[in-house]
């Protein structure tokens, strides 16, 4: 398995938008990598915070929906370790905030999806996530590192700060005006020039550093 897939580090997932078909593809990666890492044992808990009830993240699986935490908490004392949370409120800094502080004191590494992260972009606890959530798996807490996957439509929206705490950086999709506008913002060109003869429909392509590593094919439809 290919080390950014276990290591730890922060993940900022991006990538083309549109009504076409070719386009999407952002959160059935994030929902695919958040099982991946708990089914595969590198992570105790996966929590997929999903402000749009997206449907996909609960289909054929073990993931458990839950809309209120006493609805997460009766979830994980039955022994969930997949869970969508869904809260309804369209992914609001309260509801955020309550979720973290949640994760904070259950023990085991953990690893979360922040999904439409522009929503909230200014939560203190995403940027607790970020900062010290568990980057590069340095055990900021004593019951576990939270690794964060965070997915946006507009990346350069978010804050400089969180965007430099996620050395890991991926573009799912076409490579068209969005892509030139995120390479440019992340000032990556290098990386952008081998991601745009490779990419494609719902491909991914991983960045480190700044660094383009490789370009994958889409993940199985079945997480879609």
């Amino acid at each position: 398995m290919s080390y950014y897939l276990t290591d730890g580090s922060h993940v900022l997932i991006s990538g083309a938008t549109g009504a076409g078909d070719d386009y999407g593809g952002k959160s059935v990666l994030a929902n695919w990598w958040f099982r991946q890492a708990v089914e595969q044992g590198h992570s105790a808990l996966g929590v997929f915070f999903n402000p749009k009830g997206l449907g996909y993240v609960t289909r054929g699986s073990e993931v458990s929906r839950v809309r209120t935490l006493s609805g997460f908490a009766q979830a994980y004392r039955s022994g969930a370790r997949l869970i969508d949370y869904y809260p309804g409120d369209g992914g609001s800094e309260e509801s955020h905030g309550a979720l973290v502080e949640t994760l904070k004191r259950l023990p085991g590494d953990k690893i979360v999806v922040h999904d439409e992260a522009q929503a909230y972009k200014d939560a203190e606890s995403l940027s607790w996530c970020l900062a010290q959530g568990g980057n590069m798996a340095q055990g900021s807490l004593p019951t576990g590192d939270i690794r964060s996957l965070t997915v946006t439509q507009r990346p350069w929206n978010l804050p400089e700060e969180h965007r430099a705490n996620m050395p890991l950086k991926i573009w799912v999709g076409p490579f068209g005006n969005e892509a030139e506008h995120f390479f440019s913002a992340e000032r990556m060109q290098g990386a952008a020039e081998k991601v745009k003869e490779r990419t494609g429909p719902y491909r991914w392509s991983v960045t480190d550093g700044g660094d383009y590593v490789t370009t994958h094919e889409p993940v199985p439809e079945e997480f879609a």
